[in-house]
This record gives structure tokens, C-alpha cells and sequence, in this order.
């Protein structure tokens, strides 16, 4: 653990579209995460803010999580990137960002929390694994998109990775 920010105040909130060109360099540093254009970022940091957690530390975004509710599947958020800044990995504020992204959802609005993640990318597995440990989520892992689907662009296989109460009511946090 980095001892340099663990007692340090982080501040969670819902980007503004100031923040999109930050959130940008923040992908940018945090491989495996694809990055896509600059403007996507200023649109996730207002046009869908409301599904989006920027972590603020020492008034820099230091962590970022972007999700949106999936029109197929009521109920569904599906979260599409996590990321955290160097300085603040190790702490669990992966976990935080989750948390706050869930705590300032209307209540009773998730039935599940959906993402894919590559094979490869142990991390990110580590964390929804953990979460759904952590709060009594049942965890499902299915094949999403293939790498042929991908054809040549050489991106590996994305999994859905599927949390949800097993009394399949509403995601509530627990301590």
C-alpha cells in the first residue's frame, strides 16, 4: 500500500464536462484500458455523468469510472472502464469508485452490475470477484465477444461478467 495517500481525503463526485480532458490523460496512463477519442470523455463527463464517478485527490481526477444503463436490460448498469491513477493504486479505490457509482443511483434502479473484461486482465477480474464477494453477489461469467469478432485488430476476447442478488431484488450495498 502506498502509505503516501492512505490517510488522504478523496473526494467522489459525478464528472462535469471540465473534467473530460483529464479523465482522457487518466486512460491514457492506466493500460490495459482501450482508449478511445478525447471527446468521448467530455461526453461520459456530461451527457452521462449521471453514470459516472470521478475520484478527486489533491485536486487532480485520480480515478474514473464510466457506466450507463443498458437499454436491452432493465436494471442493468454496465460499467465500461475502471481506472485509477498510479499514486492511488492498491488502496481498494477500485472498490470505492464501484461503491460510490452504486450509492448515487436511484435507489432500487440496479438489478445487476454488468462488465466484460479480457482473460488476460487479472486485475480487473480480481476486482468484480472481490466485490461481489464483499456484498453477497452471485457472479456470472459468460463469453461476450470473441477475438475473431475482432478480426484483425488483435484485441483479445471480452467475458460478461455478471453481478446480482441471488433473490434477484435490487442491489443493495453491504458493510
Amino acid at each position: 500500500m502506498n502509505t503516501q495517500t492512505s490517510n488522504a481525503t478523496v473526494t467522489f463526485r459525478k464528472p462535469v464536462l471540465k473534467d473530460g480532458l483529464s479523465i482522457y490523460q487518466l486512460i491514457q496512463a492506466s493500460p490495459p484500458l482501450d482508449v478511445n477519442s478525447s471527446y468521448l470523455y467530455f461526453l461520459q463527463a456530461s451527457h452521462f455523468a449521471d453514470t459516472c464517478v470521478v475520484a478527486e485527490y489533491e485536486g487532480n481526477i485520480a480515478g474514473f469510472i464510466s457506466a450507463y444503463y443498458r437499454p436491452d436490460v432493465p436494471g442493468s448498469l454496465f460499467v465500461w472502464q475502471v481506472a485509477v491513477s498510479d499514486s492511488l493504486r492498491g488502496q481498494g479505490m477500485a472498490k470505492r469508485l464501484l461503491s460510490a457509482l452504486i450509492q448515487q443511483q436511484p435507489p432500487e434502479s440496479i438489478r445487476q452490475l454488468c462488465c466484460t473484461i479480457g482473460p488476460s486482465n487479472q486485475a480487473s477480474q480480481g476486482l468484480f470477484k472481490s466485490f461481489a464477494k464483499q456484498h453477497g453477489l452471485t457472479l456470472q461469467v459468460e463469453p461476450f465477444i470473441t477475438e475473431a469478432d475482432f478480426g484483425d485488430l488483435g484485441h483479445e476476447a471480452e467475458e460478461l461478467y455478471r453481478l446480482q442478488p441471488e433473490s434477484g431484488d435490487c442491489i443493495r450495498l453491504v458493510s
